[in-house]
């Protein structure tokens, strides 16, 4: 909790200093929906990732957290601000933070410019297909959801990628584990392609897992009744840059994870108004 708490207290301030001036740079945007960008070392994925998201229409901004990179992630985003069509928006964490706090940091963001409804994680890797993303929204606001998961398991489109074989074991266990918990079917709880609507990312400004947060958010807001869901989308591997799990830490991050959700089910549940 401590550790949780310091993450916070970082994200609380880098998006302070940064914020502001980028909010004047874009007052006369549109935007209602933001894409958060976690990068971490991913220069040289970043600009193809930030042009594939050329293609959105207006009413998205993009947000690009780099996470204390050791390259030149923040020099590569700085200057696709200057370039992109939809507005961008940079934040630079002072140390690597991991995953959880970088998209936490996101969540920060979208509530301190207080303007938008829906909050998208979309990885900077290129994993992630922006022909996916309107649907995410869209699936949100036509079956009221709090969060909406894009899947690689559900049949509807080709998946010629699916994560390595140990991850894929993961991923089944974690599936079976939180479906079993909770009643409600999920297939894909390790996805980062993700977007969640303002009850949810309101939550998640407060209370948000700091190492493998995207399991654990998901059981979270499924016992406590928030509504969700999840579409088929297709993902590419990446083709450079590091997973932020490597396969050696598999059995550590399973067991991490499976104990954090087994003490969550015993916390008192939170109500949410309708």
């Amino acid at each position: 909790m401590r550790r949780q708490g310091r993450i916070q207290l970082i994200a609380r301030k880098a998006t302070q200093q940064r914020a502001t001036p980028l909010a004047l740079r874009w007052k006369f945007s549109v935007a209602t929906h933001l894409i958060v960008l976690p990068a971490y070392n991913e220069a040289e994925a970043l600009p193809s990732t930030v042009r594939t998201l050329q293609q959105l229409p207006d009413g998205y901004e993009l947000l690009v957290v780099d996470d204390g990179s050791q390259d030149h992630t923040a020099l590569v985003a700085r200057e696709l601000r200057t370039q992109s069509r939809l507005p961008l928006h940079v934040v630079s964490l002072p140390a690597n933070c991991g995953i959880g706090a970088a998209v936490q940091t996101g969540y920060l963001f979208a509530a301190r410019k207080n303007g938008y409804q829906y909050v998208i994680q979309f990885d900077a890797d290129g994993q992630h297909g922006a022909d996916y993303l309107t649907r995410l929204v869209q699936t949100c606001e036509d079956q009221q959801l709090d969060l909406c998961i894009g899947s690689r398991f559900l049949s509807g489109v080709g998946n010629e990628f699916r994560s390595t074989f140990l991850r894929r074991i993961g991923i089944r266990f974690f599936a079976g584990l939180i479906s079993l918990l909770t009643g409600q079917r999920v297939t894909d709880p390790t996805s980062g392609f993700r977007c969640a609507g303002p009850r949810a990312w309101r939550a998640f400004v407060e209370r948000y897992p700091d190492d493998y947060p995207e399991p654990e958010s998901l059981f979270w807001c499924a016992r406590n009744d928030l509504r969700i869901g999840e579409i088929p989308v297709r993902m590419q591997e990446r083709s450079t840059g590091v997973s932020s799990i490597r396969s050696l830490r598999t059995a550590y991050y399973m067991i991490k994870v499976t104990l954090a959700i087994l003490i969550d089910r015993f916390r008192p549940l939170e109500r949410f108004e309708t």
